[in-house]
């Protein structure tokens, strides 16, 4: 899928529009042209006592049902860290510190019939302590799961990004 099914219109004049080499749209009309840029997304590597790593079962599309870390999109004006520290107060209700880059993965994000094109972040973090940290979920959330990252399959994973990551986490 390559969005030129979804992206027909141009924004500014409403006329017809060509999604030009997957990245930009281009009007005929009146020349307005719009990039098409990657969307930053962060995920969090929290591990356990044990050195189980958290994961989340999803409960919404895309990939219902399968393994997803912990994070989601940066918003305007944010960084990587206070995206990660905001979005695990939302889905967990946990507070997270210690926030370190760990590294970052292209991705492909399928959701509404558009492709988003992802840069997904992995951050390193660990539990605040003395926060209340007792973990809830969210809607988004079906439940939260410790795996050492050896045990987890690549069929139980939701997105390319992650399956990545897994790999070498078992390597490491």
């Amino acid at each position: 899928m390559d969005n030129r099914d979804v992206l027909k219109y141009c924004p500014r004049c409403s006329g017809p529009a060509v999604l030009s080499d997957s990245r930009k749209i281009v009007c005929a009309g009146c020349g307005f042209q719009m990039y098409l840029n990657n969307a930053a997304a962060v995920a969090a590597l929290l591990f356990d006592g044990e050195g189980r790593l958290m994961a989340v079962r999803r409960n919404e599309e895309p990939q219902t049902g399968l393994l997803d870390l912990p994070g989601g999109f940066v918003e305007f004006g944010e960084t990587a860290e206070e995206a990660l520290a905001r979005e695990l107060r939302e889905e967990l209700g946990i507070t997270v510190c210690g926030i370190e880059y760990y590294r970052s993965i292209p991705n492909n994000y399928l959701y509404g019939g558009v492709l988003y094109h992802t840069l997904d972040i992995f951050l390193k973090c660990r539990l605040e302590d003395g926060a209340d940290n007792k973990i809830r979920t969210n809607d988004e959330i079906k439940d939260v799961v410790y795996k050492f990252p050896k045990d987890i399959t690549e069929e139980e994973i939701a997105f390319d990004s992650m399956k990545k990551l897994i790999k070498s986490l078992k390597i490491s």
